[in-house]
């Protein structure tokens, strides 16, 4: 049985993984654990709307896939004027790699890879996030960053529009704590942009300090997100920037069906 190796584990490494086991496929999951992950930050919440036109059939194509493997949710986030809004929700927690191959991948080549001096033969689908320039360049990806909060106890889920496109979201995305984020990506970040984020959580409620912090780097390419075959027994994927529970397993089910097939 040939297997899939995968670089990275987020969301699109993971759940290319996933879908693959499902299959039948044996996955090998490969992640150093790097501070400055994006996925881990994720809120795990999407809409069909946040789609648009330009990503409405992956987000068809996804929704399958998300059900199929992890169950998708349905959250209620009350607005300013208190009428409760429903989002779809899967928690990274649930989609994440729980034990990745803790080593570096330093070289890949069509159809192996080398992580800890060792080599590894098969299907290899990098899925690196801001890390994948390094192996294929002319991507120009860039990362932009923000910051996570989680604080304890299970408050109301409250939700804000800030501007188009961007909400700040105070919700249970894992039991026993309230998960909040405001969108904020930016490429030049600063301790501001963690001070206006925090300012953001008080005014929704979260007026205690926070338990954990979790900063990340969402991947971005021009032109939007990037799947792209780099050899016969290889290919690469970034780029998600925020929809990447979406795009993940939309290119997970392209990998697996289309490529791999």
């Amino acid at each position: 049985m040939t297997t899939l190796l995968v670089v990275g584990g987020g969301l699109f490494g993971s759940q290319a993984a996933a879908y693959a086991r499902s299959k039948g496929i044996e996955a090998i999951v490969f992640d150093p654990g790097r501070p400055g992950a994006a996925s881990p930050a994720a809120a795990g919440l999407f809409k069909e709307a946040w789609a648009g036109r330009k990503l409405r059939e992956h987000f068809e194509q996804a929704v399958p896939i998300l059900e199929r493997l992890y169950g998708i949710r349905t959250v209620n986030l009350a607005g300013d004027e208190g009428r409760a809004q429903p989002f779809l929700f899967v928690p990274p927690t649930a989609i994440l790699e729980p034990l990745p191959v803790r080593q570096l991948v330093t070289a890949i080549g069509d159809g192996w890879l080398e992580a800890a001096s060792r080599r590894y033969e098969g299907w290899v689908y990098v899925a690196a996030g801001v890390w994948s320039e390094q192996f294929l360049t002319g991507l120009n990806l860039y990362g932009k960053a923000g910051s996570a909060f989680v604080f304890a106890g299970e408050h109301p889920g409250r939700v804000r529009q800030l501007t188009h496109g961007r909400q700040a979201v105070a919700f249970v995305r894992d039991a026993g704590s309230t998960h909040f984020s405001d969108g904020t990506a930016e490429r030049d970040f600063t301790p501001e942009h963690d001070r206006q984020t925090l300012e953001r959580a008080a005014a929704l409620g979260l007026t205690q300090q926070p338990i954990r912090r979790i900063w990340g780097r969402r991947p971005y390419t021009p032109g939007g997100p990037v799947f792209q075959k780099i050899g016969n027994r290889c290919w690469l994927a970034t780029g998600g920037r925020k929809m990447g529970t979406i795009l993940g397993a939309a290119f997970a089910r392209r990998l697996v069906e289309h490529e791999l097939s």
